[in-house]
């Protein structure tokens, strides 16, 4: 049986503490600023047992920063993402976009003046479809998603049906809206979407939310497959009534940036990723790529 707790730091930050009565595995972890508030979590879980994986979705900045922290509290943890966010998290550029998201997320929070250790990310297993990761009863079985970003996966916990998702399948914006993700192609995200649909989840560890269960689960898949698809559908709608990628984005934004899902991503860290999702909408459109 996996056991799994919210350990983040901060909201927005969230961070999932998987334990088996074998390994334990951290699904994520988080903004700088907030790593030594999770980081107590994790311990007062834990109660000494060692923590033996980070496991990152994604790249992104509130994913995978509180990770250099975890490595200093546990040094013999492994981190382990996919090749490309390995790729990803060694580039100087990339790092800087993370410190500066991070700072912004600090700043707002009233938490100035933490340590920065962006230049220590670092990830030791580099991972790609259908590689295994060992939790002793329990096996995650790793699911290329790309879509948000590239480096994007999932992983499937097949004894228990539970599905650790990523943002390439949406995050819950409150009300039954799931908003989609997608950021770097429409295509390759819904290709995603229906693989991470169809494996038949009965439990699934949502992005930034926690853990859906029985019908709560169906219905957040079932509102994931519309809503990707439904806001495709009003591009091309709105493309073909003249609207523009200015117009466009501000429909997105009051469909999808509502106070629930406020409380999680910083209005800044939101208008930057519809930077990238809305002329690579617009791209895909002129391309013929979009809903048939």
């Amino acid at each position: 049986m996996v056991t799994i707790t919210n350990v983040g730091g901060a909201p927005g930050g969230e961070a999932f503490l998987l334990e088996t009565e074998g390994k334990t595995a951290l699904v994520d972890s988080g903004f700088a600023y907030s790593a030594p508030r999770m980081i107590a979590n994790i311990k007062d879980v834990l109660r000494g047992r060692p923590l033996d994986y980070v496991l990152l979705t994604h790249s992104h900045y509130d994913h995978a920063s509180g990770s250099a922290y975890v490595r200093a509290a546990w040094p013999d943890v492994t981190v382990a993402g996919s090749a490309y966010a390995k790729k990803i998290l060694e580039k100087p550029s990339a790092r800087a976009v993370m410190r500066e998201m991070n700072d912004n997320a600090a700043r707002i929070a009233g938490a100035d003046g933490y340590e920065d250790r962006t230049d220590r990310l670092h990830i030791d297993l580099a991972m790609a479809e259908g590689d295994e990761i060992d939790l002793g009863p329990a096996k995650l079985r790793v699911i290329e998603a790309p879509g948000h970003t590239k480096c994007c996966i999932a992983f499937w916990c097949g004894e228990e049906k539970l599905l650790l998702s990523c943002e390439t399948l949406g995050v819950d914006a409150g009300g039954g809206v799931v908003m989609p993700c997608y950021m770097v192609g429409y295509a390759l995200a819904m290709e995603s979407v229906g693989k991470l649909a169809a494996l038949g989840a009965e439990k699934i560890l949502t992005p930034h939310r926690g853990l859906l269960e029985g019908e709560a689960c169906a219905a957040f898949i079932e509102n994931a497959v519309y809503w990707n698809t439904e806001f495709m559908r009003r591009a091309e709608e709105g493309m073909r009534a003249g609207k523009g990628e200015a117009e466009l984005a501000r429909e997105f934004k009051e469909l999808f940036y509502t106070p629930y899902m406020a409380e999680v991503q910083p209005e800044k860290a939101f208008d930057l990723n519809l930077s990238y999702t809305i002329p690579m909408l617009v791209r895909e459109i002129d391309q013929g790529i979009g809903n048939k």
